[in-house]
């Protein structure tokens, strides 16, 4: 291990370990502190002392559980550690005089650079009166505003000499910190060679008593003499009118203030008479309105500007035009007296601003109106008039209130009509069982029927028993009447003959007819069908029928009677081809006229739908159909012939089995 010393003394016991005893395992170059205190002394400006670990390892300087601390006490008494372009954490072991309390390392936590690094640090009291030859750094012996000795910086300074970028952690002794607030936050300022740098970092509660600890400060990289500071407060003030004024007021009104001077006042908008300086205002001097008015302080070197601000209003007293208006038979104080009449007013009175303002009203006195108006109710009805419902006829008053605010006299005369006599009938009221009876009603303008019938005046009805129909008839003056009729269906059979079906080719040889039998004594029945299928007992409510092909077949139940005429009900029995469905589309035709492949359809079997579109190279659309025997000849919608050529087609199909077809594709026509 090479130690290099400039100059040193011990005032204490020295103890310089090297790395070749029987310690830990350390760096090659190690200065191990185990209790010793290093002492260095008499560094100037010319001639610097240094301590040199010649060490780029972070355990360069490894202080074990001993303890001990290096004494430097001076700006030119310095550390040297040799770390090259080595990063890491390194901690110089600072201490004061032979307290091995007095142990206030300071850490250089390097992220970049390829530099030794030169440190040092050195204490003053609190007015900055210096050890002899301790610095030549003006600024750290006169220090002024944020940096003031007495009321903000720590009595402590540090040299770092660095070409690197680095986290800085700093200790310093509680007695040391003498600021005006001990415990207030802590944080490091720089002294760039002509200012104080601006404070940096979050900061850290300070200490009164013992060691205190303040970082780290990250990502510096400018290291001449540091200074530890109590963050200062910035500069406040806080300012009020203490009223509105009256444009009239000729006077210099004062604000009432606190806080720190030496800013300037400015108003917005523009038109209040004021005082930059002072904040004074002559509201006689301004335009009526409301004022911002702002307290400005410059910034500081750690402050930034300060703005406060309050709100002014003058307030006009010019004269102030106004309306009134009252009922006849009132009055209102104008003009100092109580006026009856239409007129124009003047009154000298205190605004709601206590400012002088003329009040001029225009009075106007409104009218009793009466209104007379007719109204009507239907006999037995009552209506809300003269305060109580009226049933009979008659003049009825009521006081309301008009769209002025004054009473108005409704006058309502009031009559009675006649309830409309509503007559209900029907053509036959004796029918048969499925027979049509037609009603009809008279004696109104409007009708409406019970049973579902609804409105209308006249209903064709078919009730399958007796039945009574209720009528209510509305008159021109919605007044309502009703009346009845009934009508009596003699007693007989409503023929049903069951129920449409549908089968396939295959499976329908034989169909069973399930009629209803008669119920009433006389009646018969028959079967009877159009088609070619053969009925094997027609008056037998339920027989067979056969004889089925591909179609569609109706058979009719009719029930007759000797009082009352036939009454039929009929079934559709479907039979269609269940056999699979093809779609078939030709690729070429040829629309000559000679009668051969003459045009482009969609063939197949057992096609329920077709749905084609015809469009040309460029994607217009030239013809389409919508039925299962359409076909395209070569034309267009128009009628004009197409060129030859290739046509593009999209086919939708369904067929009777349920397939759905999609096609595209394309068709090339040849003439």
């Amino acid at each position: 291990m090479k130690l290099n010393i400039s100059k040193y003394v011990w005032p204490f016991i020295l103890i310089l370990v090297i790395t070749s005893i029987s310690l830990p395992a350390l760096a090659q170059n190690t200065l191990v502190l185990n209790g010793g205190i290093t002492v260095l002394n008499g560094g100037t400006a010319g001639t610097p002392v240094y301590l040199v670990v010649n060490e780029a390892n972070t355990s360069g300087i490894t202080r074990l559980a001993g303890g001990g601390h290096i004494h430097s006490e001076n700006q030119y008494n310095f550390v040297r550690w040799v770390s090259g372009a080595s990063t890491g954490s390194y901690v110089f072991p600072f201490g004061v005089g032979g307290n091995a309390a007095d142990y206030i390392p300071f850490t250089f936590n390097k992220t970049a650079g390829n530099s030794d690094i030169d440190m040092s640090t050195w204490q003053t009291d609190q007015q900055n009166n210096l050890h002899p030859a301790a610095t030549n750094v003006g600024p750290v012996t006169s220090m002024t505003g944020v940096t003031d000795s007495v009321l903000y910086a720590i009595d402590r300074f540090w040299d770092i000499q660095a070409t690197a970028t680095a986290d800085l952690t700093f200790s310093y002794l509680g007695i040391e910190n003498t600021t005006a607030s001990p415990t207030d936050t802590v944080m490091a300022q720089h002294w760039n060679g002509a200012a104080w740098d601006p404070q940096v970092g979050i900061g850290n509660p300070g200490v009164t008593a013992g060691v205190g600890t303040a970082g780290p400060y990250l990502a510096q990289n400018t290291f001449s003499p540091w200074v530890l500071t109590i963050k200062a407060p910035c500069p406040t003030a806080l300012f009020s009118y203490p009223s509105d004024y009256c444009d009239n007021d000729s006077s210099i009104q004062s604000i009432i203030f606190s806080g720190d001077t030496g800013g300037v006042f400015s108003a917005t908008p523009a038109g209040l008479a004021l005082d930059t300086l002072t904040g004074d205002i002559i509201p006689a001097l301004s335009t009526p309105g409301t004022y911002t008015v702002t307290y400005t302080l410059d910034s500081t070197l750690n402050c930034p500007i300060f703005t406060t601000d309050t709100t002014v209003t003058i307030h006009t007293t010019s004269a102030t035009p106004q309306s009134a208006s009252i009922c006849q038979g009132d009055s209102i104080f104008l003009g100092g007296a109580f006026q009856t009449a239409s007129g124009v007013y003047v009154d000298s009175l205190l605004n709601a601003n206590n400012c002088d303002s003329i009040v001029t009203t225009t009075l106007t006195v409104n009218p009793v109106l009466t209104t007379q108006v007719s109204d009507s109710i239907c006999q037995g009805d009552s209506i809300l008039l003269g305060g109580a419902f009226q049933t009979t006829a008659g003049i009825y008053n009521d006081t309301l209130t008009s769209s002025l605010g004054c009473d108005s006299i409704l006058e309502t005369t009031l009559t009675i009509n006649a309830l409309p006599t509503i007559l209900a009938t029907v053509d036959n009221d004796s029918i048969c069982p499925g027979v049509v009876a037609n009603l009809d009603a008279s004696g109104g303008a409007a009708y409406s029927w019970d049973n579902g019938l609804g409105a209308g005046q006249t209903h064709p009805v078919t009730p399958g028993a007796t039945t009574t129909y209720t009528v209510i008839g509305t008159d021109s003056n919605g007044c309502t009447g009703t009346d009845s009729v009934t009508i009596f269906v003699n007693p007989g059979t409503v023929a049903d003959a069951g129920v449409s079906q549908e089968f396939c080719e295959d499976e329908l040889t034989t169909l069973n007819l399930v009629g209803n039998t008669p119920a009433v004594a006389g009646e018969t029945g028959i079967w009877t069908t159009t088609s070619s299928a053969v009925i094997a007992n027609p008056t037998n409510p339920t027989t067979t029928a056969s004889g089925f092909t591909v179609g569609s077949y109706t058979f009719v139940w009719t029930i007759s009677s000797a009082t009352c005429p036939p009454n039929s009900d009929a079934i559709t029995i479907d039979v269609i081809s269940c056999e699979p469905s093809v779609i078939i589309i030709p690729n070429v035709f040829t629309p000559n006229g000679d009668g051969q492949n003459d045009v482009f359809t969609v063939s197949g079997v057992n096609l329920a739908e077709v749905n084609c579109n015809i469009y040309n190279r460029w994607g217009q659309h030239l013809y389409s159909w919508d039925n299962v025997n359409g076909a395209w000849d070569g034309r267009t919608t128009a009628g004009a012939e197409v060129p030859d050529g290739t046509y593009f087609f999209i086919i939708e199909a369904v067929g009777t089995d349920g397939t759905e077809y999609f096609k595209k594709g394309t068709v090339s026509l040849i003439r």
